[in-house]
């Protein structure tokens, strides 16, 4: 509450510095809560506080409100001011509250801030042109030796030559080059002309000639009205549909179509080299699980043929081995396994 307090304070005396700098007539001798009430509540001293600034950046416009002061005429007194106040930019045409006074604190504060902003610039404007403009009390003699030296110091510049020259270019380049083109051609003789109007009165009889053969050859019958009146209503018809046709176009295009057009080239990232190892791997992988289906089947074929014929061999049927024969099966065994030893070493 406190910062805020200041913050209020400082306002109020920066807004009483710059009416004061603007010689303003309804702060003299005033405390800091009028200035505020002033400033930012609605009523009769914040018009008259308006009236004023905009009177002194345009003293037209003060005599235009003056005559507005009586309450039938405040509606008009209001426009008026808020007419003037969105020609130069202050406000909105229809912030008519803005004017009033009956809008936000911060609002109220850049109004008024603003106003006061063009006004003190108008006015600085003016005391410079006052400070070095010619003085009331300076003698005609005073203005006329000023008035020589101004001419003298004009003529004595080095490029005052060329407002006295004889030739004066006023065309442009481009058109000062065509134009001295034009004029280097020389003019034709009278036999050149008698024979360019020869060669055109030739070729104008030939195309009449051609015109009375096509007026010979086609006949031209003249429509009814009914027929004119017909095709008239088919080629209205025919222009309307176009016409839709044209507008249904534009609409798809620019809620459709232009949408895209106006868009930016995405930004693709590096996935081919991804995908094409991916579909690689799974090539060869779809080429594995088929060996190993190959394999099952060769198997389970092998497997059901053994088993048959092992069940259709009967136990009776087999002939008793012979102790050599053991033997032998026993060292081919032997000699398996050691292969097998062997192969797995190696493949370790």
């Amino acid at each position: 509450m406190a910062a805020s307090s200041s913050a209020s304070q400082e306002r109020v005396a920066f807004f009483r510095k710059r009416l004061e700098d603007l010689d303003c007539p309804y702060i003299d001798g005033v405390d800091d809560s009028w200035i505020e009430e002033l400033l930012y509540k609605p009523g009769e001293p914040r018009l008259r506080l308006i009236q004023w600034l905009l009177g002194r950046f345009d003293p037209t416009v003060h005599d235009v409100l003056e005559g507005q002061q009586s309450k039938a005429k405040e509606d008009a007194r209001l426009q008026r001011l808020l007419f003037v106040c969105n020609l130069l930019g202050l406000c909105k045409p229809d912030d008519i509250e803005l004017v009033k006074g009956s809008t936000s604190k911060g609002r109220q504060i850049v109004f008024m801030e603003n106003m006061i902003d063009l006004v003190g610039t108008v006015d600085s404007m003016d005391t410079y042109s006052r400070t070095k403009g010619i003085s009331v009390a300076e003698s005609i003699s005073d203005q006329f030796a000023r008035d020589c030296q101004y001419l003298d110091t004009l003529c004595r510049q080095e490029d005052l030559s060329e407002i006295f020259k004889t030739r004066i270019q006023l065309s442009p380049p481009d058109l000062a080059k065509g134009g001295s083109r034009s004029d280097d051609k020389r003019v034709p003789d009278n036999k050149q002309l008698a024979n360019v109007a020869d060669q055109l009165a030739t070729e104008l009889e030939t195309q009449n000639l051609q015109l009375d053969n096509l007026r010979n050859k086609v006949c031209v019958n003249e429509a009814d009205p009914q027929t004119k009146e017909k095709v008239s209503k088919t080629l209205n018809l025919a222009l309307t549909t176009m016409s839709q046709v044209v507008t249904g176009f534009l609409y798809c295009y620019e809620s459709e179509m232009k949408p895209w057009s106006n868009r930016s080239q995405p930004n693709l990232s590096e996935l081919g080299p991804a995908f094409e190892r991916v579909y690689s791997l799974l090539e060869k992988f779809l080429h594995l699980l088929e060996g190993f289906s190959s394999i099952k089947s060769s198997h389970t074929s092998m497997c059901d043929k053994t088993k048959t014929q092992l069940q259709n061999t009967k136990d009776g049927s087999l002939a008793p081995m012979s102790k050599d024969t053991l033997e032998n099966l026993q060292d081919c065994v032997t000699v398996l396994e050691e292969s097998i030893q062997r192969y797995q070493e190696q493949q370790r």
